[in-house]
C-alpha cells in the first residue's frame, strides 16, 4: 500500500512557518511515513528542542474529499477524552487551503502482514476498551452508523441492475443479499463509539506494549460489536482465520450470528460497487485494496451462509 506522499519540505513555506510557530520549535528533521492511502504529506518531525511529532496535511489539489475528512478528524479527535488508546491531538493548521494536524509521535511500528495471531489478539483486547467509552460531550453528536452507511448498504439493491460486475454466486443470490444488507442498519445502531475504519494502517504498535488507534475521521455511534468485526475483515483480507478469530471471542459469541452476516454482506456490496468505479483522484490504489477486501469478505459470506 506504499504510496507516493508529499514530503515536508514540499509544503508552502508560510504552512510550515505556521506549523512551527504552533510547535514553539522549528523542525530539523522529517521522517515521511509510507503507510495508508491519503496523497498528503504524513510525517514523523522532530524539532530543535528534541520534541517529535505527528503531523499529517493535505489540500483539495492532492484529493478534493481528503480536507473535509481531516477537518472531521480534528473535531472528532478533540473530543476523545483522555486515556484512551489515541494519539493526542496537539495542534490543528486550517489556512482554507492546507490543512494539517498535529499529534503526539507514538515510538511504534505498524502491524506486520499477514497479522500475527497474538497481535490480533492484542487488538482484540483494546477494540473492546474502546466500546466501553462513554459518548460524553461532544461525542454524543456523532454521525450514527446506519446514518453513514445507509445509501453505501443498498448497493445490492442498485447492483441487481448491472449484474455483470457480480460474481455467478452473487448473481444467483442476490435478492437475498440486497435484503440482508438493508436489514443489517438496525442493528447496527448503537450508543458505543465506533471507529468503523479499523485497519492495519490506522493501527500503531507501541514499543512499550501499548496500543494506539488513529485516523478518526469516521467516528460515528453505533452497536459496540462493530469494531471487533472491521477488524476481523482486514484480518481476513490478508489471509487470517477471521472466523476462528470471531468465534474464540467472548463477547463477539453473544451477537446474533445474522446480525454478524448481514454486516458483511453489507460491507461486501459497498465494496463490489466501489471498484466497478474510477479511483478516487490522488488515490490510485484504493481500488485494489477494496478489491482485496470484497474478495475476503466475499468468501467469509459464502462460507458462513452456505447458500449454494
Amino acid at each position: 500500500m506504499a504510496i507516493n506522499r508529499v514530503e515536508w519540505t514540499a509544503l508552502p513555506h508560510k504552512s510550515r512557518l505556521a506549523i512551527e510557530d504552533q510547535l514553539g520549535s522549528p523542525v530539523v528533521a522529517a521522517e515521511t511515513q509510507r503507510g495508508g492511502f491519503s496523497p498528503g504529506m504524513a510525517a514523523i518531525v522532530r524539532c530543535a528542542d528534541g520534541s517529535r511529532y505527528f503531523i499529517k496535511a493535505v489540500n483539495p489539489d492532492l484529493n478534493p474529499v481528503s480536507p473535509r475528512l481531516y477537518r472531521d478528524e480534528a473535531l472528532f479527535s478533540a473530543a476523545l477524552p483522555n486515556g484512551m488508546p489515541v494519539p493526542r491531538l496537539r495542534h490543528v493548521y486550517d489556512d482554507g487551503d492546507w490543512i494539517a494536524l498535529v499529534f503526539d509521535a507514538i515510538n511504534g511500528r505498524m502491524p506486520e502482514l499477514p497479522w500475527r495471531p497474538a497481535e490480533v489478539q492484542r487488538l482484540m483486547e483494546t477494540i473492546q476498551s474502546l466500546s466501553t467509552t462513554p459518548l460524553a460531550g461532544e461525542l454524543t453528536g456523532l454521525p450514527s452508523v446506519p446514518d453513514r452507511l445507509q445509501h453505501s448498504f443498498g448497493a445490492y439493491r442498485r447492483l441487481a441492475n448491472t449484474p455483470q460486475n457480480l460474481t455467478v454466486w452473487e448473481r444467483g443470490n442476490i435478492d437475498r443479499l440486497a435484503a440482508a444488507a438493508e436489514s443489517a442498519l438496525e442493528p447496527m445502531a448503537g450508543d458505543s463509539l465506533v471507529h468503523l475504519d479499523l485497519r492495519a494502517d490506522n493501527i500503531v504498535l507501541a514499543h512499550d506494549g501499548g496500543t494506539y488507534i488513529v485516523d478518526w475521521s469516521w467516528a460515528s455511534s453505533g452497536a459496540s460489536w462493530l469494531d471487533k468485526v472491521c477488524f476481523l475483515v482486514n484480518v481476513a483480507t490478508y489471509g487470517g482465520d477471521a472466523e476462528r478469530f470471531l468465534r474464540g471471542d467472548q463477547f463477539l459469541a453473544s451477537v446474533p450470528s445474522d446480525h454478524v452476516t448481514a454486516f458483511l454482506i453489507g460491507l461486501c456490496g459497498m465494496w463490489t460497487e466501489a471498484v466497478a468505479a474510477p479511483p478516487p483522484p490522488g488515490l490510485p490504489a484504493l481500488r485494489d485494496f477494496q478489491r482485496l477486501e470484497r474478495d475476503a469478505t466475499l468468501a467469509w459470506i459464502r462460507s458462513r451462509t452456505g447458500w449454494n
